[in-house]
């Protein structure tokens, strides 16, 4: 295959590419488009990742690669054939003694090559991201594997359109219309309108479904079979194509090469639909999302007994949650075959036997309703995807799984709540009495997750009676914001210097409402920073922190108009050993905070929480609105600095303690609208003062987050342009050097036939 006659039809291809402007033009088009639309919803999410790029979804006015590619592939391969058919040398080169499969896939791999180094030419949109965040590369190599499959099954596609006509405009519409067709069925939007059983079976059809699986970081072997019998249909179509030009159609050859054809595309259909059964996959994220971690592997192992994992799931389900049904189930089945025979999962149909029905009902779970519409009316279908853990006599449900997202961690958290015993679960003590914030009322979700794994005891009490801080694990202070009496402090004293563990959340600057300026700060002189700064050394200053780069946009006026705000910083997570690799979290109108220099201390303090190198520091906070506010346009470049906003601290005596300059992190307002993270990487803080990390990173999985830095508006601009604009002109600059390359080498060559007259 590799012979001369292969290589030079190739070359001859790439030629056809390299050596004339539509191929320069269709290279600039793609890239300019990609970068234009991929950098318009990246700089709105801040997100550093390409998922704007490789997303499925459609829309109009950003396409993203995988729409882009359906229009380019279509323009780049409608000549391969048609263009030899139009010239008359396709028969000649099948009259030629080269096999017909030869000129076939040397068409197949230049038009393959062309594609791919479309593609690969947007490297230099993550390349360039690197200088403003830390990118998965992990995810991306995954992104541009499954790029170049559904490349190769759209040049497949082509190929064959291309030798249905001598016509390349036809070539080209036939092509968009088929890659089009494919495309559109696998959208959840046209799904909702058919059938479910017809429905399931075109997204399972469609390459938007299996491009979606790799684009996530996972390289799934029955995605990768989809792809390859994808190709393998449409190459063999066009094979029988190209014989039949050579061939009679009443021959006996051309009728047992049509059933030989038929039955290789039946073959590769039936590879890509019951290829669905057939495990293996490859997790290429850094953070290996899907893979089990060694916390829930830990869990596992410590198993004494059954644990029985009861599925209960939609024979049918709805397509709005098809993709979560197969990550559901290759999650549970990875979990049994490595649990040495300690786990068992049992699947359950409600809809279609009584008895799983009863068993659903008495476990608490039921039907959810996903809207589709069928004959024009919008119809209710109802699918199950709950689940059962039974241990002992102990049982855990799992009412409706919606996302795969934290999944694990739902799972593994249920089950090491049932083996663990109930004397064994560590109690936090929450300060009240001292104008602290309120856990039922500003903190409600926060402490409702933690009351999962954890026993909560407020702790309130005459001023003059002393704290009884001995029932406790753990003292959770949430910005104390009246005066404290000394006995009580007195009884914190002890408690910390007997080893003990505690959060303590200070908020040195409170906010007010102005009517002018919206808000204001005030100081808060009872906020216990005193105490802190005299046992530890740690100073929480009264000031508030502002980040004009790492910020959060949040909604200001009655219109719901959202706006970038400084004083809710995004901050980064300088210890990962605390926070078990989570990157960051929303720090609402913090406070910075300094550490003394203490060289004979009895405490080990070390930076926990950081702000980005563009953040600086408020010491008037009398306008806190984000509109025309002058300080922010008054902050030079030299102004800026990183800011601790978190710190823990561990003592000879064995406390551990973990203080942090604001206390509206973990409100509900923030973690329910802004970050739920911050709730994640609270309990990561809890785990990490219990010593009981165990769960730490498995909730990682859900809680780290990848942001874009910017220095300024200039280095976002500049990384924007060189991708819009930048190369794509170096791709001009190329072809034009090309061309006169080209022009030379011809002139060279017609001067030489001059002289040889």
């Amino acid at each position: 295959m590799f012979s001369s006659p292969f290589v030079a039809l190739i070359k001859k291809d790439l030629k056809g590419y390299f050596d004339q402007p539509t191929g320069y033009l269709l290279l600039v088009i793609f890239v300019a488009i990609s970068s234009w639309s991929f950098f318009k919803t990246a700089f709105l999410i801040g997100e550093a990742s390409l998922q704007p790029l490789f997303t499925v979804e459609f829309s109009i006015d950003r396409p993203s690669l995988p729409w882009l590619m359906t229009l380019f592939i279509p323009a780049a391969t409608m000549r391969l054939l048609s263009e030899e058919q139009r010239d008359g040398t396709l028969e000649t080169l099948l009259t030629h003694p080269i096999r017909a499969w030869v000129i076939l896939l040397s068409k197949f791999l230049s038009g393959l090559i062309f594609v791919t180094v479309a593609v690969l030419v947007t490297l230099g949109i993550p390349l360039s991201l690197t200088t403003a965040g830390d990118m998965d590369w992990g995810a991306i190599t995954s992104q541009y594997f499954g790029s170049i499959f559904l490349g190769a099954s759209l040049v497949a596609i082509g190929l064959f359109t291309s030798s249905l006509t001598r016509n390349q405009i036809i070539s080209f519409i036939l092509g968009l219309t088929l890659g089009m067709i494919l495309m559109i069925m696998g959208l959840e939007i046209v799904a909702i309108t058919l059938p479910p059983n017809i429905a399931s079976l075109l997204q399972l059809l469609s390459p938007i479904t299996h491009f979606d699986n790799i684009s996530r970081g996972l390289i799934d072997l029955r995605d990768i079979m989809y792809f390859s019998s994808l190709i393998a249909t449409f190459l063999t179509a066009t094979f029988l194509i190209m014989r039949s030009k050579t061939l009679s159609h009443e021959s006996q050859q051309y009728l047992n090469l049509r059933l030989g054809v038929a039955g290789l595309i039946i073959l590769s259909i039936l590879v890509g639909w019951f290829g669905t059964s057939i495990q293996g996959r490859l997790d290429l994220t850094e953070d290996k999302i899907f893979t089990l971690s060694p916390a829930t592997k830990e869990i596992v192992e410590s198993l004494d007994d059954l644990l029985t994992i009861d599925l209960y799931l939609s024979d049918d389900p709805p397509v709005q949650v098809a993709s979560v049904y197969r990550d559901v189930n290759d999650f549970l089945d990875d979990l049994e075959s490595r649990s040495n025979n300690k786990i068992k999962v049992t699947r359950h149909y409600p809809e279609d036997n009584p008895q799983d029905y009863q068993k659903a009902f008495n476990a608490g779970i039921e039907a959810v309703g996903f809207e589709r519409q069928s004959q024009g009316e919008f119809q209710i279908k109802t699918g199950y995807l709950g689940v059962s853990l039974t241990y002992l006599d102990k049982r855990e449900v799992i009412p409706f799984v919606e996302t795969i997202n934290g999944f694990e961690y739902k799972i593994a958290s249920l089950t090491d709540k049932m083996i663990s015993i109930d004397t064994d679960r560590l109690t936090i003590g929450v300060l009240q009495g001292h104008g602290e914030l309120s856990p039922a009322e500003q903190m409600l979700t926060f402490f409702s997750v933690l009351n999962e794994e954890y026993d909560l005891l407020p702790l309130e009490s005459d001023p003059n009676e002393t704290l009884p801080l001995e029932f406790i694990d753990i003292l959770f202070i949430g910005s104390p914001s009246e005066p404290m009496s000394d006995v009580h402090v007195n009884s914190i004293d002890r408690y910390l210097d007997n080893g003990g563990k505690a959060l303590i959340n200070l908020q040195p600057v409170l906010m007010e409402t102005d009517e002018n300026v919206g808000f204001v700060g005030i100081d808060n002189r009872h906020s216990f920073n005193n105490y802190v700064s005299s046992k530890y050394g740690v100073i929480v200053e009264s000031n508030l922190v502002y980040d004009t780069q790492s910020n959060v946009d949040i909604p200001f006026t009655n219109s719901g108009i959202v706006l970038p705000y400084p004083y809710w910083v995004r901050a980064q997570i300088a210890n990962n050993n605390i926070a078990s690799n989570a990157n960051s979290l929303v720090m609402p109108w913090a406070s910075s905070i300094g550490i003394l220099n203490q060289p004979k201390s009895e405490y080990e303090i070390m930076p926990l929480i950081r702000t980005s190198e563009f953040a600086s520091v408020d010491n008037n906070y009398n306008n806190l609105n984000p509109i025309e506010n002058p300080i922010f346009e008054n902050t030079l470049q030299n102004n800026n600095f990183q800011s601790d906003l978190g710190v823990s601290i561990k003592g000879n005596n064995n406390s551990r303690v973990i203080v942090v300059g604001d206390a509206e992190w973990l409100t509900d307002v923030v973690i329910n609208n802004i970050a739920s993270t911050n709730g994640l990487i609270g309990l990561n803080f809890i785990d990490w003062l219990t010593e009981e990390d165990t769960l730490a990173s498995v909730r990682s999985k859900i809680v780290s987050e990848r942001n874009l830095i910017f220095s300024s508006d200039s280095h976002k601009n500049i990384i924007r342009y060189i991708n819009i604009a930048g190369i794509p002109f170096l791709l001009i600059i190329f072809g034009f050097l090309k061309f006169i390359q080209r022009r030379n080498k011809g002139f060279k060559s017609n001067l030489g036939n001059t002289n040889e007259r």
